[in-house]
């Protein structure tokens, strides 16, 4: 893992030196304007170095239908941080990865969990999930990626919990799924260290929407037997991104505004209005993230005390909606 970390950063400082003529604004708060494209980094890091160690694992078809996907991301990535695309544009290149990841990968949620439905609908049903799903979590990812080192760190730590919580209460553990994940962390560390405040380069739509399509078929792949139950414990994981982008989806609906049109308003917006730094808000939502992970942890280890922990999820999601309320009130 040291060596894709290592070939993560020296990507990285390639794909500085070799994009440093086309830099972008692509924060309106950057008074310099900073190279994109870093997701190019994570991406070759990670497929390089999964690809070396092959050998010693079995080709299936999920890796081979997550690493076709996965290129259409980065393509869709790369197209929109060069040429600022239409989010239907985007939202097409997200949905045609996750059908391929459906199709290819034989990555879908349990049909157990449609129970409730009839025969005829059981597929459809767990393919509409899991095409929703992934779209939703690669995009709440793509809409946390607004500061220096924002997505970044909190995937970092989102992803070492689910290494965690998957080696250690995992019925069946997938050893293909726990490399991946292991590959895709050492990629984003060694991307972090220059994409922390104050960033020497950001991940752009590429890096953005590659970590979050990954985070999003892996869950899903680890999912495929599993219950209604199981699926809380990725959504706590990403708790924050996700509920960042849901409370952007009801505000606009609220306003009246399109949901796909982007705004300055998430909490990262509102507390840089507040006056507090980037890493202030990164330190921030990582211990929001950290909080959650934990709660993930007690989850599968007290199942006796589900609810209480459950409870307590949704009282830390009810603070976090006043305190969004709170500070996106104008002085």
């Amino acid at each position: 893992m040291t060596i894709t970390t290592i070939c993560a950063a020296l990507f990285t400082y390639i794909i500085m030196r070799g994009f440093n003529r086309y830099q972008k604004n692509v924060k309106a708060w950057h008074r310099i304007p900073k190279p994109v494209f870093g997701g190019l980094a994570i991406y070759f890091a990670f497929w390089i170095n999964y690809g070396l160690a092959l050998p010693e694992l079995r080709v299936t078809s999920m890796q081979m239908g997550i690493f076709l996907a996965s290129s259409i991301i980065i393509i869709t990535g790369v197209i929109d941080d060069w040429f600022d695309i239409k989010p239907w544009a985007k939202s097409l290149g997200i949905i045609l990865a996750a059908h391929i990841v459906y199709q290819i990968g034989d990555i879908s949620f349990a049909t157990n969990i449609f129970s409730f439905l009839t025969s005829d609908n059981v597929s459809f049903g767990s393919y509409l999930l899991t095409i929703i799903w992934i779209y939703f979590v690669t995009n709440a990812i793509n809409l946390l990626d607004g500061i220096d080192g924002l997505a970044s760190s909190v995937s970092i730590v989102s992803l070492i919990a689910m290494v965690l919580i998957t080696v250690n209460f995992s019925l069946n553990l997938q050893i293909d799924f726990v490399m991946m994940l292991l590959f895709l962390i050492a990629a984003i560390m060694g991307f972090w260290v220059f994409n922390w405040p104050p960033a020497k380069i950001m991940l752009g739509d590429t890096g953005a929407l590659f970590i979050g399509f990954m985070y999003a078929s892996l869950t899903v792949s680890n999912l495929k037997n599993a219950t209604i139950y199981s699926f809380i414990f990725p959504v706590m994981l990403y708790a924050v991104p996700l509920f960042d982008t849901l409370f952007a989806f009801a505000r606009r609906l609220v306003q009246g505004s399109p949901v796909t049109q982007g705004d300055q308003d998430h909490v990262h917006h509102r507390l840089l209005r507040k006056g507090w730094s980037e890493r202030q808000i990164n330190g921030l939502m990582v211990l929001l993230t950290s909080i959650f992970s934990l709660l993930a942890y007690f989850l599968q280890a007290f199942p006796q005390y589900r609810i209480e922990v459950l409870l307590m999820a949704g009282l830390f999601i009810f603070l976090l909606i006043i305190f969004m309320i709170r500070i996106g009130k104008t002085e």
